[in-house]
């Protein structure tokens, strides 16, 4: 089903100009899909350690999704 639902969303495109890692295996997709994901904590990087994949949102929309930072 998450396959199906990517397919469409293919794009060359690359949304960031910094060189991003595996970037020859990348597939990027337009932003339009909300995924529900819990883990560890953000790394040094900005990149989540041990992330788990929940499962899509549909109550959400991609534009209204934010990082959350601790206050």
């Amino acid at each position: 089903m998450l396959y199906n639902k990517m397919q469409p969303l293919k794009t060359k495109t690359k949304p960031f100009t910094v060189k991003v890692k595996d970037e020859a295996q990348t597939t990027w997709l337009r932003p339009q899909l909300v995924a529900e994901v819990k883990f560890t904590e953000w790394t040094d990087r900005g990149e989540m350690r041990h992330p788990v994949y929940l499962g899509l949102r549909g109550d959400k929309k991609a534009t209204d999704v934010m990082r959350e930072v601790p206050t």
